[in-house]
């Protein structure tokens, strides 16, 4: 099915995406968007030939969508405590503003 080699692709580009180090969240809100779409189009799918669920073409699908999603967990994470970090920075400037 053309449609998974299309999801394929746009996991591709969002991985490639989130290991720069100064990557567009924007883009990647479109490219999950993007996916989103096309993933709507496979589930239907899968509703009219529920046989495609058990292919091994859905299943790598399946595993290779749980990797994309670990990996945009641990971004988010690091940028989370990046952000802990960028407001403690922040207090302590004020605190020692406090004195000038």
């Amino acid at each position: 099915m053309v449609q998974t080699r299309d999801i394929r692709e746009i996991d591709h580009q969002i991985t490639l995406t989130l290991q720069k180090n100064d990557f567009d969240a924007e883009e990647i809100v479109g490219l999950v968007d993007k996916r989103e779409q096309i993933l709507q189009n496979i589930l239907n799918y899968i509703k009219e030939n529920p046989s495609f669920a058990e292919s091994e073409d859905w299943l790598s699908l399946v595993e290779q969508t749980k990797k994309v999603v670990a990996l945009m967990q641990l971004e988010t994470t690091q940028l989370g405590n990046n952000l802990k970090k960028y407001r403690y920075g922040n207090k302590s400037v004020q605190q020692y503003k406090k004195f000038l």
